[in-house]
């Protein structure tokens, strides 16, 4: 009878470990993914504060169970260590410090857009894509051979983390470095160059949606009734004559009955123009919708179209 009793409790303890290595298994199968939403360069600062809040929560957990007796000297506990070891790894690795920088460094971006401080939004953009560049070598993939950081991805990292710090950009921050209209650190002078071209960008859309006409340079085009167009009066006069000689009628193109309201929205459609993807931005005035028509290039050959959605009938 003892021996039957001695063999039950261990079953019964053997029972018990591999329940609980189970439970270690589900934790690393549940944060490894976790740990590599940190490895994503596109990560917006939503998917990063998840992934710092989740990891370490896990990682405790994890802790506990392998304190429990059996577990930590389980066969099987070697394989979620190293799950769980990968996940630790990326929640400490640069390249998270380095999607800090880079969402922190959005965030500033577009308050300095709110404030029409050309120089921040071009200084602040730069970081990020430098960030976000980065961390996309930092991956490794046997595959691909993609072997992550050279020395000289490290160099530049150190580089880019004093250089955000120089604007406050640091990895603890939780906002832009510092008010618009403030003295900043001296700027290199391509980017002063294209933060000159984008204040006189911002100048010549002040006028209003350019001609959509081809070879008119002209701002402060209105809309009229050809779909996607928008024209000034002098083009106007050359399409109507240009239908007309296809037999159109002489008044095809005119202005848009009754104008555009004064609390119309502007949509701005952003396309790639040699191949598929297209992001809209709504804007509140013709002068912020042409200029982000002309400054934002999520694609590399972007195109355009400003419409003013009709408002609803009733």
């Amino acid at each position: 009878m003892p021996e039957i009793l001695h063999r039950a409790r261990a079953a019964l303890t053997t029972a018990e470990v591999d329940r609980q290595v189970r439970r270690l298994y589900y934790l690393a199968y549940r944060v490894e993914p976790i740990g590599q939403m940190l490895a994503n360069p596109q990560a917006n600062a939503a998917t990063v504060a998840y992934a710092m809040a989740r990891i370490p929560r896990a990682l405790s957990a994890a802790r506990r169970l392998l304190a429990l007796p059996g577990v930590a000297g389980h066969e099987e506990t070697a394989y979620a260590r190293s799950l769980l070891n990968a996940a630790e790894q990326q929640l400490n690795a640069p390249t998270t410090r380095l999607l800090i920088i880079a969402n922190a460094a959005r965030e500033a971006a577009a308050q300095a857009d709110a404030a029409d401080d050309d120089v921040r939004v071009v200084v602040f953009r730069d970081i990020e894509e430098r960030c976000r560049y980065l961390v996309d070598a930092a991956r490794v993939e046997p595959v691909l051979a993609r072997r992550g950081w050279s020395g000289h991805d490290r160099a530049a990292s150190d580089r880019l983390q004093q250089w955000a710090a120089r604007w406050g950009l640091g990895a603890d921050d939780d906002g832009p470095a510092q008010e618009a209209g403030a003295v900043h650190p001296e700027v290199d002078a391509e980017l002063v160059r294209q933060a000159a071209e984008r204040a006189a960008t911002r100048a010549r859309c002040a006028a209003g949606i350019r001609c959509t006409e081809t070879g008119c340079l002209t701002y402060g085009a209105i809309k009229v009734t050809l779909p996607g167009a928008w024209l000034c009066a002098s083009c106007i006069a050359v399409v109507n004559a240009r239908l007309a000689a296809r037999g159109y009628a002489p008044d095809t193109v005119r202005p848009l009955e009754g104008g555009i309201p004064d609390d119309a929205r502007y949509i701005v459609t952003l396309y790639n123009a040699s191949g598929r993807g297209a992001c809209t931005i709504e804007c509140d005035t013709p002068q912020r919708a042409q200029f982000i028509a002309e400054t934002e290039r999520p694609f590399n050959n972007t195109g355009y179209e400003i419409e003013v959605p009709a408002p609803p009938r009733n």
